[in-house]
């Protein structure tokens, strides 16, 4: 049931951080064109495509830990007997769970405080906590990741080579 949970929010992070680089390239032609044909751009078009970039590069984290590509210290593999590797991943697992909680908790904060003092970004005075959301949302949905991880270790995914 977590692999199938894991493997639906992954679709939907993949759909999302997709039709986000859409509307990126979206808004920067329609803005090219609009330069060239009209002689104007659209108002707020850049600012629009940096938003959605921010989105789909944030959630490229999620998707990387759920894809098993990951960056972590493989040195220290060599100070252990092979026999001890699968407790050391789950035990990275666990601190790494730990690490996104915190800084997700974090995040909240911050996102939080934005809404408090009514953050609204300058070129398209919009409040800013909705683009902000994905920061909370890419280091808690990668802490339950890898605490599933380290509770069921069969679905954790196979780290890729980064060698």
């Amino acid at each position: 049931m977590a692999r199938r949970t894991l493997e639906r929010v992954y679709g939907a992070e993949i759909f999302v951080a997709c039709a986000a680089f859409v509307l990126v390239a979206g808004a920067l032609i329609s803005d090219i064109v609009a330069r060239e044909v009209l002689g104007n751009g659209i108002f707020g078009a850049q600012k629009f495509a940096v938003f959605c970039t921010a989105v789909a590069g944030l959630l490229g984290f999620a998707v990387v830990v759920h894809s098993g590509g990951h960056l972590r210290v493989q040195a220290v593999d060599r100070l252990f007997p092979p026999a001890w590797h699968p407790t050391m991943a789950r035990l990275g697992d666990v601190v790494s769970s730990g690490i996104c909680l915190f800084f997700g908790i974090y995040a909240l904060e911050f996102v939080e405080s934005s809404i408090k003092l009514g953050e609204t970004d300058m070129v398209l005075e919009i409040p800013v906590w909705p683009i902000q959301l994905a920061v909370p949302y890419l280091f808690l949905v990668s802490a339950v990741r890898y605490a599933l991880y380290a509770a069921f270790p069969a679905i954790r995914p196979v780290e890729k080579d980064h060698e």
